[in-house]
């Protein structure tokens, strides 16, 4: 996450509409080495990393060793649906671009809305593309990093409404044509890492389009490279 721009902006975008408080339980879906765990902690009481990789997660341990939020953090390896966490146990969920790889994506969500408390939310982002007409780098895209499906509001929402969440706000991001030059090369190149200073350059670049008015309105269906979606449990 920290060389990629890409990775960054949709953390921020995730992040600052989740009103994560002091007293919230989280869980990570996806963790991987456990880094932006390690960031949600720093605004939490607890934080959970789960990943199916214990190879990412022993590296997640590893990387947690002397931080000042290792008291709050516990990283789990296994998928979701078989590591049996608590019943209403989350009050938020978070989870970047980790649904579209999930191939049992209905039992997944039922599990997430099982754990989170009522009222808990979920705040996800997930891989769309819809920007991106050429065929043979999408494809390139699905095999290169295991994409089960891609997404649009609509298809997102259908699924998490299935599984019983209820969507309050869902919005479509990196839709500039900046964006989409950017990720259709370094699809070409298989490397979204950037050097310091060009990775402060183009996420600044990449805020300036949203704050000028040229990224997609919520709901609006327009294309772009990821979709950010925020759902509930509800409550009795």
């Amino acid at each position: 996450m920290m060389r990629n721009p890409f990775k960054i902006h949709e953390f921020q975008k995730v992040v600052s509409g989740s009103q994560l408080g002091p007293d919230d339980a989280i869980l990570d879906l996806g963790c991987g080495k456990g880094f932006q765990t390690q960031v949600l902690a720093r605004s939490c009481r607890t934080a959970v990393g789960l990943d199916v990789s214990e190879t990412q997660i022993e590296q997640a341990r590893f990387f947690l060793k002397h931080s000042y939020v290792e008291k709050r953090v516990k990283f789990i390896a296994g998928r979701l649906e078989d590591v049996g966490l608590p019943s209403e146990s989350f009050d938020r969920v978070f989870s970047f671009c980790v649904l579209e790889h999930i191939p049992n994506l209905d039992q997944v969500l039922c599990e997430l809305a099982r754990v989170l408390k009522p009222g808990g939310e979920l705040h996800a982002s997930v891989d769309a593309l819809t920007s991106i007409e050429d065929q043979d780098l999408i494809a390139r895209h699905k095999s290169d990093h295991h994409v089960v499906q891609y997404f649009t509001p609509s298809s997102l929402r259908r699924q998490l409404e299935a599984a019983g969440l209820e969507v309050f706000a869902i919005s479509t991001i990196m839709t500039s044509e900046f964006a989409r030059r950017q990720f259709e090369d370094r699809i070409r190149r298989a490397d979204f890492s950037y050097g310091l200073v060009n990775r402060l350059r183009f996420n600044r670049r990449l805020r300036t389009e949203e704050e000028s008015g040229r990224e997609a309105k919520a709901g609006s269906g327009n294309g772009g490279i990821m979709i950010v979606a925020r759902a509930r449990r509800a409550k009795p």
